[in-house]
């Protein structure tokens, strides 16, 4: 009986129209905004399609001496001619000076924000 109630719920399914996407999730190669402690950033998914910006990541995450220096060309390289832009953002406005504890924080809540909006890439 089952099966002929499918059948007749199939038939009366109007199929002049595609089916429309559940997931609302956006397409993986389209460039986001996301915000790090107050600054904006376009991240386009294929920059993070490079052999040496994952070379520099595993290099910062899994220096055995806790080399602060290994972020320096993470940096430059994942944020190419933003990476004034967002030394200029952390800068303690009262010394302009910029502590490894803000750019410690940058990026470790730059790497949370891409893993929630870049799963899997």
């Amino acid at each position: 009986m089952s099966r002929k109630s499918n059948r007749n719920r199939n038939r009366n399914r109007n199929t002049n129209h595609p089916a429309v996407p559940q997931d609302h999730r956006p397409a993986q190669d389209k460039p986001r905004t996301i915000t790090v402690k107050g600054v904006d950033l376009t991240i386009d998914p294929r920059s993070l399609d490079d052999w040496e910006l994952m070379e520099s990541l595993y290099d910062l995450q899994s220096d055995p001496q806790n080399n602060a220096l290994s972020v320096v060309p993470f940096m430059r390289r994942f944020f190419g001619d933003d990476y004034q832009r967002v030394k200029d953002a952390l800068r303690e406005p009262d010394t302009g000076v910029i502590t490894g504890d803000a750019i410690a924080g940058f990026v470790q809540e730059l790497l949370e924000r891409l893993n929630e909006t870049l799963p899997n890439s």
